[in-house]
């Protein structure tokens, strides 16, 4: 492994992240707003990094952090219905008062309570690494669709296994994403392209040959290195010779 290799997981090590339950990576299976749902567990425990281990948030509160307008009732009923549905589902607990022994089964959208995230089923299935420097990015896009960008971007994270023996990168197939998450693959595209864009995930695609184009993905920490990682992996997958490849670009392809 080069020194530069090590020098940017050693970096990233050095970052601090949130676990997401790889059972809520397929968010189609969560109900209408499985990827709401998600995004807004992952907002929460980015703001439980403290001593309680408990986010001080409410509706409102919650809304305008992620830079959502405060002035429709009806958005403001989602996002309460969703953080209920986090409770009913066990991933959070909601109480008012600060000993957090007075769990609540109803919120006021004006009022901030203390939310614990549970961990539920991090051991169990196994857990993406969410890092906190790309939650800030993503909240900090100019988009409507934050939270499917969010569900597209664990879909992609959730694939890269943290071990010695494996580099960090991520090749899972478009189509993958769309059958995880019930998002059209015009607009998963879109969102990968936008990852890209925003410096939160690099891209690069290898043309293995007349018929074949894959996507690979790290971190945008690596990007010196995703093509270095990903040359082997097609080698190695496609049993094909990197001399024999079509060539290669940055960036999203369609696939």
């Amino acid at each position: 492994m080069s020194t530069k290799t090590v020098s940017t997981i050693d970096l990233e090590k050095q970052e601090s992240f949130i676990k997401i339950s790889k059972s809520l990576i397929e968010t189609k299976y969560l109900g209408w707003y499985g990827e709401l749902d998600v995004y807004h567990l992952a907002i929460i425990k980015s703001l439980a990094n403290n001593f309680q281990g408990a986010a001080f948030t409410g509706v409102v509160h919650l809304m305008r952090f992620i830079g959502m307008s405060t002035e429709q009732s009806s958005t403001k009923a989602r996002t309460k219905e969703s953080l209920l549905r986090l409770q009913e589902m066990g991933h959070i607990e909601i109480y008012d008062d600060t000993a957090m022994e007075n769990m609540v089964s109803d919120l006021k959208h004006a009022n901030n309570y203390f939310i614990k995230p549970t961990g539920k089923d991090e051991e169990e299935s196994g857990f993406a690494k969410v890092f906190y420097k790309d939650i800030h990015k993503i909240v900090a896009m100019k988009s409507d669709y934050k939270s499917k960008i969010f569900a597209t971007y664990l879909n992609m994270i959730g694939y890269i296994f943290y071990t010695v023996s494996n580099a960090p990168i991520s090749f899972i197939a478009i189509d993958t994403i769309v059958k995880n998450t019930g998002i059209n693959r015009k607009s998963v595209v879109e969102y990968l392209k936008a990852l890209h864009e925003e410096e939160i995930l690099y891209f690069i695609h290898l043309h293995i040959n007349d018929l074949t184009t894959k996507n690979y993905c790290t971190r945008w920490v690596h990007k010196e290195h995703t093509a270095e990682w990903a040359v082997p992996l097609a080698e190695f997958h496609y049993k094909t010779d990197r001399s024999k490849f079509k060539g290669g670009e940055k960036g999203v392809s369609e696939e």
